[in-house]
């Protein structure tokens, strides 16, 4: 048997596999990278290029246009308002919204003792309110924490600080949770919420749900489905890891080549509102592209399909 260059956790070696598969080939750059993947209404997939500073618009047809370039603002996490605008997590610190065509950029500034500074992914709950993550700190020094903006973006409040490198974000189908994926303590948190969605609350409010191993690497982004499911890209390592409702391991979604080293920056994904098809950036040695799996439920419909 080929001994594999990368592999699975022991914790996971005996789960189901689900074997994602190439979509769309974006570039063969291996220095390239995308990130961000949010479905509007139409089916349309909008991703990011934080280091060349694109948005790229990918219609169900694979046509692929450019309809924001500008390296000066690092845009990573986008997420998409009822009212079609998208809004990006800024590494150079900037809430930023743009029109679908890429017009009518704004920045959006409100801050709370100085932070957010390094936005990196955010997510709608029903009411418009807007989480984010601020991608800061390390393990000895933890800086990084989540935040809520107020629906109409004039408010931003402390969820959770003292964290190392929170990054991905997403909200429990009832909107009384969050998950987050800490990069740099290679952790998935779960953030259980009152009913104000600000207060933590008293009974299981900070929960580690689950601790990645390898170097380098840790949990990145990450989206919830319909029935609770969390399914976490795992960032250097080509995989994502399910977790149920609970917090509790039940799959693990793999990307060809990932055995031989290959295409293993697995970095974000997206589940396609309505049904099960879920699309993950992937980066490596063979380009950068994304790749479609079955996930294990439908996508939620999120803010910007209500």
């Amino acid at each position: 048997m080929k001994k594999s260059m990368v592999p699975l956790p022991p914790d996971l070696q005996n789960l189901p596999i689900i074997e994602a598969e190439l979509w769309l080939r974006i570039s063969p750059d291996p220095n390239f990278r995308i990130e961000g993947p949010a479905f509007d209404r139409e089916g349309n997939l909008f991703v990011t290029s934080p280091y060349h500073g694109l948005v790229l618009k990918i219609t169900p047809q694979k046509q692929v246009s450019v309809i924001s370039d500008d390296k000066r603002i690092r845009k990573i996490g986008c997420a998409i308002h009822k009212d079609g605008r998208l809004f990006f997590a800024c590494g150079t610190g900037e809430l930023m919204s743009m029109n679908p065509d890429g017009s009518d950029i704004r920045f959006i500034t409100p801050r709370l003792n100085g932070k957010p500074q390094s936005m990196n992914d955010l997510v709608f709950d029903a009411q418009g309110n807007l989480y984010v993550t601020d991608f800061t700190g390390t393990l000895p020094h933890p800086t990084g924490g989540v935040y809520r903006f107020s629906s109409d973006f004039s408010n931003v409040e402390l969820i959770l600080d003292n964290l190392a490198g929170p990054n991905g974000i997403s909200l429990s189908p009832e909107g009384n949770a969050l998950w987050i994926g800490e990069t740099f303590r290679n952790a998935i948190l779960r953030i259980a919420l009152d009913d104000d969605g600000v207060t933590i609350a008293r009974v299981d409010g900070v929960c580690y749900a689950y601790y990645s191993t390898g170097i380098p690497g840790g949990p990145d982004s990450n989206k919830v489905d319909v029935e609770g499911n969390l399914y976490q890209c795992i960032v250097s390592q080509g995989r994502a890891v399910v977790l149920n409702a609970r917090g509790i391991p039940v799959a693990n979604v793999v990307v060809p080549g990932r055995d031989e080293g290959k295409n293993l920056k697995s970095t974000n994904l997206a589940l396609k509102p309505g049904s099960n098809e879920a699309y993950m950036t992937v980066g490596g040695e063979d380009g950068i592209g994304i790749y479609r799996f079955p996930a294990l439920a439908e996508g939620l419909k999120l803010f910007s399909h209500t």
